[in-house]
């Protein structure tokens, strides 16, 4: 679930409780690689939704060809990261991001990102580049319109806990979790809070366009993210560009992940098929 950072991680969360402080951790913590594998040619990073854990995307290593390795951010506040503070502005958690995976370019890797992961790696990739660092060979976007299109909605991170949470329904799945469980709603809900602002107070900064493929996944019933806003990526990069509708509303990872997968598989393999 996405919509459109000072680290203004810390603030007092709309529920009164006080805020969490970030705690120190190891690398496996930000991290997690569900089959690890020395001899992969080729990474798959991947990073989540508003909302989501890092174990929501872990189940496409399933499908995912021999030869690549896998690994999911765990974005700081969520699932194992869950006693941290969740950042709101996007600049301060790009620059997180991309100093936590310096040290995990050591081969050719794909940034693939999920709703409000897919602005993050958008950043991320340009944020890279901006240190010199080596890029990815591609760029996989999914259930979110091209970054620099203004907003198709108003923003909701600051709506009452009733007005979110029935915005919230309109994402599939979505809100599922926790309209009906308060005790769950009130851990979940500052935290997408968090994640909304980061999306809703991002400011796109034009730049050349990027210099590797993206290939952009969207559900074919998903009433927040238009064909011609997910068409719009083809705008933002010079390295080709290509287009998969998946059955299903914004929340087809879980609906129709076969299908997704399947379309990874078809992307992955014309980037090895490129290298020949």
């Amino acid at each position: 679930m996405e919509a459109r950072g000072t680290t203004d991680a810390v603030r007092e969360p709309r529920d009164g409780r006080r805020a969490r402080r970030p705690l120190g951790g190891n690398r496996q913590e930000w991290l997690l690689c569900p089959r690890p594998d020395p001899e992969a040619s080729l990474r798959l990073l991947c990073l989540p939704y508003a909302g989501g854990r890092a174990g929501g995307l872990l189940g496409l290593a399933d499908g995912l060809p021999a030869g690549v390795e896998m690994g999911v951010v765990e974005l700081p506040g969520h699932g194992g990261r869950l006693r941290e503070v969740p950042f709101t502005r996007l600049r301060p958690l790009v620059a997180h991001l991309a100093g936590r995976l310096a040290g995990r370019l050591d081969k050719p890797y794909v940034l693939l990102g999920y709703s409000m992961g897919a602005l993050l790696a958008f950043e991320v990739a340009h944020e890279l580049a901006r240190r010199g660092l080596p890029g990815p060979r591609a760029l996989f976007v999914a259930a979110f319109e091209a970054p620099h299109l203004p907003p198709a909605r108003p923003p909701m991170h600051d709506l009452p806990r009733a007005g979110l949470l029935a915005r919230l329904a309109r994402y599939d799945n979505a809100a599922a979790a926790v309209l009906g469980n308060e005790e769950l709603a009130g851990i979940m809900l500052p935290i997408v809070r968090a994640d909304m602002a980061v999306c809703e107070t991002y400011e796109h900064r034009p730049r050349p366009p990027l210099d590797v493929p993206v290939a952009a996944f969207g559900g074919d019933a998903d009433a927040t993210v238009s064909r011609d806003g997910l068409e719009a990526w083809r705008e933002l990069t010079r390295g080709g560009f290509s287009v998969t509708h998946v059955p299903g509303g914004h929340f087809f990872l879980d609906s129709a992940r076969d299908v997704f997968v399947k379309g990874l598989r078809a992307e992955l393999a014309r980037l090895t098929d490129s290298r020949e």
